[in-house]
């Protein structure tokens, strides 16, 4: 589902230059770190993403974002290390 309802709530995403610094973006981003083809850029901003978890709370298909998020550094991490 992408409605939007976590964006307004999202701190980060007035700060960003784009939409990727936004909870459905950097949704779209951690899709493509699970492909492997994100750039430094994507990968930049699941790292300004606070995790706070505004946008888990007003998600109404319970998507838990941060999780996603968190999965994707780690991924993104062991990635760098091999």
């Amino acid at each position: 589902m992408y409605c939007g309802f976590c964006e307004p709530v999202c701190p980060t995403l007035p700060l960003g230059p784009h939409r990727g610094y936004g909870p459905r973006g950097r949704l779209a981003i951690a899709a493509m770190v699970a492909e492997g083809h994100a750039s430094s850029e994507a990968l930049e901003s699941l790292y300004t993403c606070l995790l706070c978890g505004a946008c888990n709370e007003a998600c109404p298909a319970g998507i838990d974002i941060v999780a996603a998020i968190r999965e994707a550094r780690a991924v993104a991490a062991q990635r760098l290390l091999h």
